[in-house]
């Protein structure tokens, strides 16, 4: 067995060192580097990235590129993008993201927007994930304005100047749900809901996607109406029971927001779970909980972690003189049988 930490032929990075980067222990990190089983391939991946990281810092005397992520979504996608942020610190050379993650149901988009631009500017770039509202625009636009690179991530805000836009073609995702439905409901009239909250950009792209196909190729299915939530699991599911109470039950519900257990829920407390076509986004340890017990029929997702490792490479890239456009990421679809994390 090789010694990394002792060996005088080893120049890399300790043991110890990938361990503590990686988050994982000493062993795992020599399994890996030995190449021996019993090492999840995610984990593998891990340590690898772990281990390259240290490798090009060490060879690079430069200063990591300072990045600032805001993100302005639900507490579970804050979660899933804080984890994502871990996961980039740990692997991609050169760069430390730091975040800021607020609560859609609690945020003044104001005060986001004096955050994003004071604490923007003493970053090297901006990571920003958020709805669309003047203020946060006109920060952006500022930012802008001093050379500081900013790229959009998941949801798009075109009218703020942004340097570039890194995640789904929200308009595809949304085609893509409702291919799901269509195929998986009887060819006969029914109807669909639809579960929106804020003004996000990537909502509005993917309910636009959504009515696109349903009129070209499911024209016997209606979308009854939006519900409008506040992406919160307690009150989203509150106000599809009285909506149920209202006007009945759905064939399919569409949620292009956040709360997939408060839409869940609602549906359990109403009987209907087994019979209503579900489909939702982001995968999450939650949604993943929902497809597995079958209350979700599908998520569509992406890849968290690739695309904000693919943001920090392009703010690296772009200050050293490199400017790309993206291509759209990869659009994920899980069901109950491939929705490990």
């Amino acid at each position: 067995m090789a010694d990394y930490s002792n060996s005088k032929t080893w120049k890399g990075p300790t043991v110890h060192d990938i361990a503590r980067l990686a988050g994982v222990g000493p062993a795992t990190v020599d399994r890996v580097l030995n190449n021996r089983e019993g090492v999840r391939e995610r984990t593998r991946s891990r340590v690898l990235g772990a281990l390259e990281k240290l490798r090009n810092e060490r060879s690079d005397s430069d200063v990591p590129v300072q990045i600032r992520l805001f993100c302005d979504s639900g507490e579970t996608f804050n979660a899933a993008m804080a984890a994502a942020a871990a996961e980039v610190n740990r692997s991609v050379a050169g760069v430390e993201v730091e975040g800021t993650y607020v609560t859609t149901s609690e945020v003044d988009p104001i005060a986001l927007a004096r955050q994003i631009e004071q604490d923007g500017s003493g970053a090297d770039g901006a990571v920003i994930i958020a709805r669309e509202h003047p203020a946060i625009n006109r920060a952006i636009r500022k930012l802008r304005s001093i050379d500081i690179p900013v790229v959009c991530l998941t949801t798009d805000l075109p009218s703020s100047r942004r340097s570039v836009y890194i995640g789904n073609d929200q308009y595809a995702a949304g085609s893509v749900a409702a291919l799901l439905i269509g195929n998986a409901l009887p060819k006969e009239r029914n109807n669909i809901l639809i579960v929106m909250s804020v003004p996000f950009r990537c909502q509005q792209e993917r309910e636009m996607g959504f009515r696109r196909v349903l009129r070209s190729d499911f024209p016997y299915l209606k979308i009854e109406e939006r519900v409008i939530s506040d992406d919160r699991p307690e009150s989203t599911c509150e106000q599809l029971t009285r909506y149920f109470e209202a006007n009945g039950h759905p064939a399919a519900i569409y949620n292009v927001a956040g709360a997939n257990r408060g839409v869940a829920k609602a549906l359990e407390n109403a009987g209907k779970a087994d019979e209503t076509v579900f489909v939702g986004h982001e995968l999450t340890n939650h949604s993943r909980g929902l497809l597995e017990s079958r209350v979700m029929d599908y998520v569509i997702s992406h890849d968290f972690a690739n695309e904000l490792a693919s943001a920090a490479r392009w703010i690296k890239d772009n200050l050293n003189g490199v400017t790309t456009e993206p291509s759209p990421s990869q659009i994920l679809v899980h069901t109950r049988y491939n929705c490990g994390l």
